[in-house]
């Protein structure tokens, strides 16, 4: 069985790859299937969905990682691709613009997701017990 780090490690990445295939994806889908737009995910409330289960999950994912392995670069990188993340839900698409906003949301989204990809990877090349081999 997975080791729970590797577990949410694997997730966050999950979770990232969403928020980047929810920018770029979802808007072909309101054109090619406009009844699409009737289940709401157009709501601005699905970002701060996303945020509230990206953040903890992230957050623990990384924390423990570091408390195991103690690569505190790995943590800062995460926390700053959340932040980023975070700055495209807060200042939206009214201060960045539509462009801006996907910009910035798949930017903080592959820095989350590479932070939890090399958190995964170090811990595997160094053999700690977080992750299993």
């Amino acid at each position: 069985m997975l080791a729970l780090q590797e577990k949410i490690d694997k997730f966050a990445i999950s979770l990232s790859f969403l928020c980047a295939l929810h920018c770029a994806v979802l808007p072909s889908l309101w054109v090619l299937i406009p009844s699409f737009v009737t289940l709401g995910f157009d709501s601005e409330l699905i970002h701060w969905w996303m945020l509230a289960i990206v953040i903890p999950v992230s957050s623990i994912a990384l924390m423990s990682g570091t408390r195991k392995h103690g690569n505190y670069m790995l943590l800062f990188m995460g926390f700053i691709g959340l932040l980023v993340l975070a700055s495209a839900v807060i200042l939206g698409e009214d201060f960045l613009g539509e462009s801006g906003e996907k910009l910035v949301t798949v930017f903080g989204s592959a820095i989350v997701a590479i932070a939890h990809f090399r958190n995964y990877r170090f811990c595997r090349n160094t053999d700690c017990s977080c992750h299993n081999n």
